[in-house]
């Protein structure tokens, strides 16, 4: 009885051992594919600086587009997984240059951060929508948000995303696209008030929406299209620490306050969003939302609200970018990502540097099947010699 008692334990222990392994390696693995400091990513590129929006044309496969403020341009990246083939184009983004953006934006850029593409799926873009140059012109492929309160688009051959509309006193930090039935709309989240502004497909605005109970001193940070909600953070630009997160219907309507953190709990600035795959690993199927100051974490959401936690890496340290901007997955294709890897930008100190990065849910590596195969293999070897001495009673 002694041994079997001695066996099952053994088997015990074998057994949990091998789970804490395995747990142990539940953290994320960050790849560093682009960035402007040499020898800190795959790839060097001194053109992406401090990046905000990320966008990729889905309807077509197309690369990563990243909407760079710092330089005022947009840099183009083919990318495999968490592999990048380099800056396949760059494209100057022309913005009117003559509001001053807040003291808070340092550099000479005045845009853009957020971008969209006309491609984007369950987006119903008609030939006659968001044409550069008016009704004679192209259609768009990518539309940017400037800092300075004017909406830039680019066409295919175009050699710059040029100046479509603008909006006196503005600010825009944020840009999303989504329709109301099957018309297009474009939404920009102005960091000068506490309003996101509505603009057609004639690139004319028709109006605007808000948090009705929006405390005093909070203003529009971003706006995100998940799922067909619109998504916005409200900041307090007096204040790094907190945030406000809620959502609306795209035709304006305010749903409800889906976070409310003025203290600063988890969210700091929170500016980039998105939905992760529901197999994405500890947070599938949660809203991550991002820290663009403080800590630079990214911090996990249930739908209802709930906080979950945030995102570690392999190592067991907190993820942690310095002005954290962007984050969106791929669309699985072999040059707009994996659709279960996530993809983020940072500005670095001062938001004059960049860095295109990714985050992914490990493989099992050797050692971790090897520990657990050991402990399969012991309990296994243990459990048939006891079996007998059970049998026998």
């Amino acid at each position: 009885m002694r041994f079997i008692i001695r066996s099952l334990a053994t088997m015990a222990i074998v057994g949990f051992a091998a789970i804490e392994v395995a747990q142990a390696g539940t953290g994320y693995v960050q790849t560093n594919l682009v960035s402007s400091t040499q020898g800190m990513a795959e790839v060097y590129d001194p053109q992406m600086l401090n990046p905000w929006g990320i966008a990729y044309n889905g309807n077509f496969g197309g690369p990563f587009w990243l909407a760079n403020q710092y330089s005022s341009n947009s840099t183009v990246y083919s990318v495999n997984g968490t592999t990048s083939s380099g800056n396949l184009l760059t494209v100057g983004v022309n913005n009117l240059g003559g509001q001053t953006p807040p003291s808070s934006t340092p550099g000479a850029g005045f845009g853009p951060t957020g971008i969209v593409a006309t491609g984007t799926p369950g987006v119903t873009v008609g030939s006659s929508d968001f044409l550069v140059g008016g009704t004679a012109g192209h259609p768009s492929f990518f539309i940017f948000a400037n800092l300075d309160g004017s909406i830039s688009a680019w066409g295919s051959g175009a050699s710059a995303a040029t100046i479509q509309t603008s909006v006196m006193n503005a600010s825009f930090t944020g840009l999303a696209i989504g329709d109301v039935g099957t018309t297009p709309y474009i939404y920009a989240a102005d960091q000068n008030g506490p309003n996101v502004d509505i603009f057609n497909g004639k690139w004319q605005m028709t109006g605007h929406f808000t948090d009705p109970n929006l405390p005093s001193g909070y203003t529009a940070f971003n706006v995100q299209n998940l799922g067909g909600t619109l998504f916005v953070t409200f900041v307090n630009p007096n204040n790094p620490v907190g945030g406000i997160v809620d959502e609306f219907t795209t035709s304006g309507q305010f749903i409800r306050t889906l976070i409310s953190d003025t203290t600063g709990q988890h969210l700091d600035t929170p500016w980039g969003m998105t939905i992760a795959p529901t197999g994405w690993g500890q947070f599938g199927g949660d809203l991550l939302i991002g820290n663009n100051a403080v800590n630079g974490w990214i911090n996990a959401y249930g739908l209802d609200g709930t906080y979950k936690g945030y995102i570690q890496l392999a190592n067991g340290q907190p993820f942690a970018e310095s002005e954290l901007w962007g984050l969106s997955f791929g669309g699985g294709g072999t040059k707009d990502g994996s659709a279960d890897v996530l993809y983020f930008t940072a500005g670095g100190p001062n938001q004059t540097s960049g860095l295109f990065g990714a985050l992914s849910v490990p493989e099992p590596n050797s050692a971790l099947l090897g520990a657990i195969g050991l402990g399969i293999g012991v309990a296994v070897s243990r459990w048939k010699k006891i079996r007998p001495a059970i049998a026998r009673g």
